[in-house]
């Protein structure tokens, strides 16, 4: 039987949850169909774009703009903070439903999963057909569109995922790889990075198809192994599994794949507030303190790194956790180009009791716990976080 694999993506993931949690509280607007962006806050200098609406994407506004940048395009654009605890609960929700109905279900990232339909093809039929259905079923029980992308291998089904958006079907088979894949730009191939397309383009390679077509031994020459896994999947060759991976939850994480590798630390310390924040304020909620922080850092070619801390006093102070988590990424990141970044922290407990040193200022401690208890007050009485401290300006340092 010839082998299929679903790609499941949710459409502007972060976007769409955003709108969906806008309209649950009330609101008028679905901001999915006006200029709107999720940004990090521009009172501590994180304002970067992490996601931008269908309508903001067309006037060039997109991840990773500065804010500023995107108000000089639109002055009126609606701006909305992310939610990284509701997107989890979000991404939870959708992949226990994919779960429910195929065992072999890989998710990918937060918003996306592979599904390996080929032994489910003789219960639920046609995948085309059943394709339909179910991101159907998905927009009318969670309220948000999915594109599914169908190949006969993990890359063709992504691949296709990221034809036309949103709320579509494609295909991709290995019979329509010459038709629907060489045509594309070189940069559209899964992988090709930036600095991988400008050194294929001084090949004078330009379309997928002219990658597929290049000699093999050349390309090896030029770009090593990156060249030969290019080379690869130029012709559609991908023979990895699709692995469930079951992760017990242990702690609370938040990661992020970018929409473009990127080396600037301002856009990843963004990233590392707004995670700091969502956890601090799951942790409170929680009445937790963490043990231990973990930072997570991907590079292009999926090499994944991961670092931690583990504290003398534990924590739930978005000041902390961002300090440690600042100074894991000094000490794990090479200074490569970043595909995935991402911050965890575990070895939960409702104890935070301060192991106090002679040579510790014990009292900057004890004060530094008050003022954040003053600070959470104040901004629970506002409903919402407008007061910081200025150490929790991001410093690129």
């Amino acid at each position: 039987m010839e082998r299929i694999v679903l790609h499941i993506d949710v459409n502007s993931a972060f976007l769409s949850w955003s709108a969906l949690k806008l309209l649950k509280e009330g609101s008028k607007k679905d901001i999915r169909n006006e200029i709107s962006v999720v940004s990090g806050r521009e009172a501590t200098r994180n304002g970067i774009i992490v996601a931008s609406s269908i309508p903001a994407k067309k006037k060039g506004i997109r991840a990773p703009m500065n804010l500023r940048d995107a108000r000089k395009i639109y002055r009126d654009i609606i701006v909305v903070h992310p939610d990284y605890y509701f997107y989890s609960e979000c991404s939870k929700k959708l992949f226990d439903y994919i779960r429910s109905l195929f065992e072999e279900v890989e998710q990918f990232s937060i918003d996306e999963c592979f599904v390996e339909y080929t032994p489910n093809k003789k219960m639920y039929g046609d995948e085309v057909k059943f394709a339909y259905k179910l991101k159907d079923t998905i927009k009318k029980k969670f309220g948000f569109t999915v594109n599914i992308g169908i190949g006969n291998n993990k890359l063709l089904a992504k691949m296709a995922s990221d034809f036309e958006k949103p709320d579509k079907v494609h295909t991709l088979y290995t019979s329509e790889i010459k038709e629907k894949m060489w045509p594309l730009d070189i940069s559209d191939l899964f992988m090709a990075g930036k600095s991988s397309c400008a050194r294929l383009r001084r090949l004078g390679i330009n379309t997928i198809g002219d990658l597929a077509n290049y000699d093999q031994n050349k390309l090896h020459y030029h770009m090593k192994s990156m060249g030969t896994m290019l080379y690869e999947y130029a012709n559609g060759i991908d023979n990895s599994k699709v692995e469930y991976r079951h992760i017990e939850r242990k702690g609370i994480g938040f990661s992020r794949t970018l929409e473009d590798d990127t080396e600037d630390k301002k856009i990843l310390f963004s990233y590392l507030s707004d995670f700091s924040t969502e956890i601090s304020n799951y942790l409170k909620r929680k009445n937790k303190y963490c043990g231990v922080i973990i930072v997570t850092i991907r590079y292009k070619d999926f090499r994944t790194y991961n670092h931690q801390i583990k504290l003398k006093n534990n924590t739930n102070s978005k000041e902390e956790i961002f300090k440690y988590s600042k100074e894991l990424f000094n000490k794990l990141w090479n200074l490569e180009s970043v595909r995935l970044i991402g911050l965890r922290v575990t070895d939960l407990s409702t104890n935070n009791d301060i192991q106090l040193s002679l040579f510790d200022d014990n009292s900057k401690v004890l004060k530094d716990k008050e003022i954040d208890k003053l600070l959470d007050n104040i901004n629970d009485k506002l409903g919402k976080d407008i007061v910081y401290k200025a150490s929790l300006i991001n410093k690129d340092k």
